[in-house]
């Protein structure tokens, strides 16, 4: 089933760079080291993994794959990316009887049958990437995001898994109508709870801001009223995936030392402007 996420972003022009550099460029992965398995702090026994793959194909096309059903609860997602660009994986659920071919075709307003429900942010070819969340029952799929065209995956969440919420971790980012509220960050690999606040989908994007770059310039570039150099490097960003107001999850973010505009370029679920142009920009000094 092809996928074509771009309907369910909202923004505009002035949003074509950060969604083509958010789809395309090879981000560094979320949960995510050297293909191997990030170690997240949960109590007690793990839950088992609900294992997600992606593939490329030469024509530019790609394929997600999940199984089909999974028992729900606080769930281990396990994102590995087998092609040969940069992927996430973001999950819907499809309530109220509805298919997940009317979820492909829904735009804005966003039906309240459909939902974000988390997932795995930008992950590099050859890599997995690890998630802590709670998966209530239903039907989901797996997509990606911007210009990407392919297949989506398809499963349902049984019920009777872990009730537990996801682990705490050693940094933290809230996000809600329409700013952030970061602590403990660090240069590095960090384990983050990225935790929705609001009543808005979000998500968090971590541009590094160029030398000399202020966060006015950053909005007036996010807005479409400059030109020349982006005030911000795409190609070294870092995110989340997009979830509801009231979830969390928890994750793992890599980034260096140094200033970064910190954004949610999604749109209500209403539609409207892109986040960003509701003021939702901050900049985040990373020691």
């Amino acid at each position: 089933m092809r996928a074509d996420s771009n309907r369910l972003h909202g923004g505009g022009p002035a949003l074509t760079a950060f969604w083509k550099a958010s789809a395309a460029v090879a981000l560094l992965p979320l949960g995510a080291c050297g293909g191997g398995d990030v170690d997240l702090p949960v109590r007690g026994s793990e839950p088992a993994p609900l294992r997600i793959s992606v593939t490329d194909s030469p024509s530019g096309r790609f394929e997600y794959t999940a199984p089909r059903s999974f028992r729900g609860g606080l769930v281990e997602i396990r994102f590995t990316n087998r092609g040969e660009a940069s992927h996430k994986a973001q999950l819907w659920r499809v309530g109220g009887g509805h298919t997940v071919e009317q979820a492909l075709r829904a735009g804005r307003p966003l039906p309240a049958w459909l939902t974000t429900a988390g997932g795995v942010g930008a992950t590099r070819p050859g890599e997995t990437g690890r998630t802590f969340q709670r998966l209530p029952p239903g039907r989901y799929y797996v997509a990606g995001s911007g210009n990407e065209r392919g297949t989506v995956a398809r499963f349902r969440v049984r019920a009777g898994g872990r009730s537990t919420e996801p682990p705490a971790a050693r940094a933290r980012v809230v996000a809600s109508e329409y700013d952030f509220r970061v602590a403990g960050l660090r240069a590095g690999r960090t384990e983050v709870e990225f935790r929705n606040a609001g009543a808005e989908p979000h998500h968090a994007y971590f541009a590094p801001m160029r030398r000399g770059a202020t966060l006015a310039d950053v909005r007036a570039a996010l807005s479409g009223r400059s030109s020349g150099q982006l005030p911000v490097n795409f190609e070294r960003a870092r995110e989340t995936v997009v979830i509801e107001g009231g979830d969390r999850q928890t994750t793992e973010l890599e980034l260096e030392s140094g200033r970064y505009a910190l954004l949610c370029a999604v749109s209500d679920r209403a539609g409207g402007p892109p986040h960003t142009e509701k003021g939702m920009v901050a900049e985040v000094r990373v020691p």
